[in-house]
């Protein structure tokens, strides 16, 4: 079709998405959230929101258990005293303050409004911070597409169930996975010293991007006299954020991986390979993977990060992550962004099945969405039907690396050919 077609059915898909999240996707959750004693679906800016609040205004320790209760007295009225060493109790969220002091830097403009008033405005914030992530990772594959075409394809982007759970939830890890992106391209342009710097911010969620920053850490190494300058930007920017929390509240790090600890235990998470082949063999798949990956970024690290075999060892990277790693939540699929695209940019490599499944998993949810809205379920007598375009795409991580596996070789000097012939 042609790209103004592509821009016209993105603007239908959009449509239809953004009307299921406002008819059905928040009605259900809200449904949903009210059998563990939510008041309302505050998300996940108000813990970080307080905590920032009455640590600048106030001097309180965002970490502490005074801050922790005013947090839950916003989710559930009432302040939450549990105890995870009692069998056959059920655990629910303490909402604390789980993330690195530093996120206080992104906080500190709404510490002087209303919540009501950063709700309202963090959707579009972050669909803002969703957008770029596009037009960045075409950037990275030089895949150059005339404008309805990066429009239509970040509309189709923004509009993913991913990125509208994140949305929903009013994640940070879509501000993670733009700056991961980001760094990447910004090393391909050797701009070295920007993408140490947007590494360093990207680990306000570090469970998110530890692994990839190990990817940038091999690449780094494989050509130190060119690519010093990446790690000692990270270097030093990650010290700065760490000192700079350490000069507002003193000894803050042991409070957070206190609360980390504290964590796993009250809002336990897995990884997808754990659901699809049980705790013990999905850990060590997982462990498997991730030295598969340490032992293929090794080998190609001296390859430029915009070379063909680069670019599938960093979007290995970031499906590794969310594979390995217990993210199983549907937002952390920002992450898949790049290695979608990258799986669009090669579509004549990929076998006619691949093709047919690859559009499938992406086109489903949307039918799914207009089904629910042409046929409304009965949200108190089927709370998890609405919820289930988001549930089925966590599987999606599973599907993509055996898609680019399925891919048929070609040599770079071709694939450029290729895109440019599209574009």
């Amino acid at each position: 079709m042609k790209p103004r077609v592509w821009l016209l059915l993105s603007l239908a898909v959009s449509a239809v998405t953004w009307l299921y999240a406002v008819k059905v996707l928040l009605p259900a959750t809200a449904i949903v959230g009210a059998e563990y004693g939510t008041l309302t679906q505050l998300g996940d800016l108000y813990p970080r929101w307080v905590g920032t609040r009455e640590l600048l205004l106030y001097g309180r320790n965002p970490y502490g258990p005074e801050v922790s209760h005013e947090i839950q007295q916003g989710f559930y009225g009432h302040s939450i005293e549990q105890r995870s060493d009692v069998p056959g109790i059920k655990l629910i969220d303490e909402q604390r303050f789980a993330y690195p002091i530093y996120v206080v830097f992104l906080m500190a403009p709404t510490v002087h409004l209303e919540f009501s008033q950063v709700r309202r405005w963090a959707p579009l914030v972050l669909l803002l911070l969703a957008a770029p992530i596009v037009p960045f990772s075409l950037d990275l594959l030089r895949w150059h597409l005339p404008w309805e075409s990066v429009a239509a394809l970040t509309l189709f982007t923004v509009s993913s169930p991913q990125i509208v759970h994140g949305i929903e939830h009013q994640q940070m890890a879509v501000l993670v996975g733009l700056l991961l992106v980001a760094a990447a391209s910004c090393a391909s342009r050797d701009r070295h010293h920007l993408a140490g710097v947007l590494l360093a911010c990207s680990t306000i969620k570090p469970q998110l991007a530890l692994f990839p920053i190990c990817f940038f850490f091999i690449w780094s190494v494989g050509d130190l006299r060119k690519r010093w300058r990446l790690l000692a930007a990270f270097l030093i920017s990650l010290a700065a954020l760490t000192a700079a929390g350490e000069w507002l509240l003193p000894g803050w790090l042991a409070d957070f991986v206190a609360g980390i600890a504290a964590y796993r235990r009250y809002f336990p998470t897995t990884s997808i390979l754990r659901v699809v082949f049980g705790e013990t063999l999905g850990i060590i798949l997982g462990a498997i993977i991730v030295l598969l990956l340490l032992v293929l970024a090794w080998r190609e690290r001296r390859q430029p990060i915009d070379s063909r075999q680069q670019i599938l060892v960093f979007a290995s990277f970031l499906i590794g992550t969310l594979l390995a790693f217990p993210l199983l939540t549907p937002f952390n699929q920002v992450l898949l962004i790049f290695p979608a695209i990258l799986l669009v940019s090669e579509w004549r490599l990929l076998p006619r099945l691949s093709q047919i499944v690859f559009a499938a998993a992406v086109t489903w949810p949307w039918i799914a969405f207009c089904e629910l809205l042409v046929f409304p379920p009965r949200l108190e007598s089927l709370k998890r039907v609405p919820l289930l375009p988001s549930a089925l795409v966590l599987f999606f991580p599973l599907l993509l690396p055996v898609l680019l596996m399925s891919r048929r070789t070609a040599s770079l000097p071709q694939l450029q050919l290729n895109n440019s012939q599209r574009s």
